[in-house]
């Protein structure tokens, strides 16, 4: 017995510094705060936040704790990659709106968030899908989009069951549930107390406040999926992109766009059949081409391997054409008069001129 008393006596404190550890920095939001507590201030109190970026959030557990927390369907739904991330609700004209932009987006993810919406009921009235021509470039796909795999896989099976009846609709009804809430097994975890240990000298940890400003000194996540930059990016001055401009031309670097030697056909037909499925369901679906800055369009233009673009650009045209969807805006940044003024960094058009970027080319 005394035995057990002497290992208990040495035993409590370690784990009850495992705990602490885990519970103070709590790097991906299990214990202290979690994404669950912050889609419902997102969602249900209208209140946008503060920190997540210095936070280093998993912006694709937060999305499926928000859509969780909304109580009905989205007249408008924003979807795509991080160049759509600053549509906001005011630019549609409705409170009935929700921007499910994801970071380093991929086709893989579009289909998550589609499976999201389905499952909980929620698919949209509209729904804005930005295309960038990256999408459909399988040697730069990533598998972040994993963080919702059960729902992406929940999709493709509807679509793959739809396209060649080998797998039914059926099949893919079972209800998908991913924990955003509270992880009670990461209290004493000690692969999550390792990690945690690491940051504790940046004095890095989950922290994150609410606000009803839509723009702050850090970056921002509004409560209708939006985003406003930290002012630092708001105030850049267009010198310095085109100077960031220039560095990632000498480097023959276009995000997402090296070792692009074709289209790859199974995404693109597989977009397709996800627009059409989306249309069945009763979506009207607009798609939108986020523009190039006109140094980095230039560049495509001058670069053989790069011109891949304009066939991406070309085919989305003619899937719009062919499925009598909306389509809006162009690689090409001529069409909405974009300058090196207007951009945040080399891809991301600020909050001021996205509307002049969402102009028709095919409305059916």
């Amino acid at each position: 017995m005394k035995r057990w008393i002497k290992a208990l006596v040495f035993l409590l404190p370690l784990l009850g510094m495992v705990a602490a550890v885990n519970w103070y920095v709590d790097s991906y939001a299990y214990l202290r705060v979690t994404y669950d507590q912050i889609g419902e201030q997102m969602a249900v109190h209208s209140r946008n936040v503060v920190g997540l970026e210095e936070s280093d959030f998993n912006d694709r557990n937060l999305l499926l704790a928000c859509l969780k927390q909304q109580q009905e369907a989205k007249e408008v739904i924003v979807a795509g990659s991080s160049r759509v991330m600053n549509f906001d609700h005011e630019m549609f004209g409705t409170e009935s709106f929700y921007n499910t932009g994801l970071s380093e987006s991929t086709l893989m993810d579009l289909l998550a968030v589609v499976g999201i919406l389905e499952q909980n009921g929620q698919l949209p009235e509209k729904m804005v899908i930005g295309v960038d021509a990256f999408l459909f470039n399988t040697s730069h796909n990533n598998d972040r989009w994993m963080e919702l795999q059960e729902y992406a896989d929940y999709m493709l099976k509807k679509l793959e069951g739809e396209e060649g009846g080998q797998n039914t609709a059926a099949e893919a009804e079972e209800k998908t549930q991913i924990n955003t809430g509270r992880d009670h097994r990461k209290w004493l975890s000690l692969d999550y107390f390792r990690y945690n240990v690491t940051l504790l000298p940046e004095h890095k940890r989950f922290q994150v406040t609410y606000t009803t400003d839509w723009e702050t000194e850090q970056y921002l996540k509004h409560y209708d999926g939006s985003i406003a930059y930290q002012r630092s990016l708001r105030e850049v001055d267009a010198a310095d992109v085109e100077a960031l401009t220039r560095q990632s031309m000498e480097e023959g670097v276009v995000y997402r766009m090296t070792d692009y030697h074709k289209i790859d056909e199974w995404s693109m037909g597989l977009f397709a059949a996800l627009i059409v499925y989306l249309e069945e369901s009763g979506v009207e679906v607009m798609l939108y081409l986020p523009p190039y800055s006109p140094m980095m369009y230039n560049y495509i233009e001058s670069e053989e391997q790069y011109r891949i673009a304009f066939q991406v650009e070309e085919r989305i045209r003619q899937i719009a054409e062919d499925t009598h969807t909306a389509l809006y805006g162009s690689y090409d940044p001529a069409g909405c008069g974009l300058e090196m003024k207007d951009l945040y960094d080399l891809y991301h058009v600020k909050t001021e001129k996205m509307m002049d970027t969402f102009y028709p080319v095919i409305v059916p």
